[in-house]
């Protein structure tokens, strides 16, 4: 029996659509042991609605479907198991919860097969059960990465922090990826292009300007903001306040906001104020970026 740990990720970064994501310190936990036939739970002590996850269609076939993968590659039948998950990431909110039992699956299964594969491998699988790698690379990795055909994981000074804004409503991906238009101008390519670029020199410089510079997107933002109905109120007020610029974490509804360190107390207060005086049902978690990634707890060894 043993414990995977997994972290919430913010995948796009605004401009970096399919491309860059940030793991963040806000995690699911899978507890796995071997059983009679397999069983999936999940505890009270997480901080998500039980009910909610429960009842999300395939909720028990993710993790199980990540351990299948791996042992076929190994040409081996997989043993039953239960799973018992303490959740803490608000669930279809963009934040790559469905990523995490991806994840957690392919570590638990490697370290039940004696670890066959390495990280890289795991990766790989990972991206080709989710279909992109901005959730997935950044959740087994840790830190702000950039995906290519290989991740490339990119700095992120202590002195920027990032607030996570999740309403109590859900943004499927497959409603999100729907609002999109199926093909773009040569301007708006061109953009992104310069945004994408702005932001990796950013990240690479810690250069505050930049980042604030680069926060901006015309691919698929403008779309999915409408999804969000506190979207544009929030982005006045933290622009207003100092921060280098607000996001839609994923495909939403949880909106990342990235801001230095000096301003934390204010600017929380002041999305608190927002938040009450209008009456939204929204949760705000204060986040640092996690740099470890998917980690096998207690036992001997850890993913990396």
């Amino acid at each position: 029996m043993f414990t995977v740990r997994v972290p919430a990720t913010i995948a796009n970064m605004g401009p970096g659509f399919d491309s860059f994501g940030m793991a963040v310190r806000l995690y699911n936990r899978f507890h796995f042991q071997q059983a009679d036939r397999d069983e999936l739970t999940f505890a009270e002590t997480g901080s998500v609605d039980v009910s909610a996850l429960a009842a999300l269609p395939s909720a028990d076939n993710i993790v199980f479907s990540a351990m299948e993968r791996l042992y076929a590659k190994v040409g081996q039948s997989r043993p039953a198991f239960k799973v018992t998950v303490e959740a803490d990431i608000p669930v279809a909110r963009g934040l790559g919860s469905s990523s995490t039992a991806i994840v957690a699956g392919l570590v638990a299964a490697n370290q039940f097969l004696n670890q066959p594969f390495q990280t890289a491998e795991l990766l790989d699988l990972a991206i080709e059960m989710e279909g992109h790698p901005d959730n997935v690379a950044p959740s087994l990795l840790g830190g702000v990465v950039l995906y290519d055909t290989c991740p490339y994981v990119l700095p992120w000074p202590l002195e920027w922090r990032v607030m996570v804004l999740s309403p109590s409503y859900t943004v499927l991906t497959e409603e999100a990826r729907r609002i999109l238009p199926q093909t773009v101008s040569l301007q708006d390519s061109i953009f992104n292009l310069r945004k994408a670029s702005t932001l990796t020199y950013a990240l690479l410089r810690e250069d505050a300007d930049a980042l604030r510079a680069s926060l901006h997107d015309q691919l698929h933002q403008p779309y999915r903001r409408q999804l969000i109905r506190e979207y544009d109120a929030i982005e006045k007020l933290v622009m207003d306040d100092g921060a280098f610029g607000m996001i839609i974490s994923g495909s939403g509804s949880s909106m990342a906001v990235f801001y230095p360190t000096v301003i934390h107390a204010f600017l929380l207060e002041k999305l608190e104020a927002l938040i009450q005086s209008n009456g939204w049902d929204v949760v705000i978690n204060d986040v640092a970026v996690d740099t470890e990634g998917a980690q096998l707890l207690d036992v001997s060894s850890s993913i990396g």
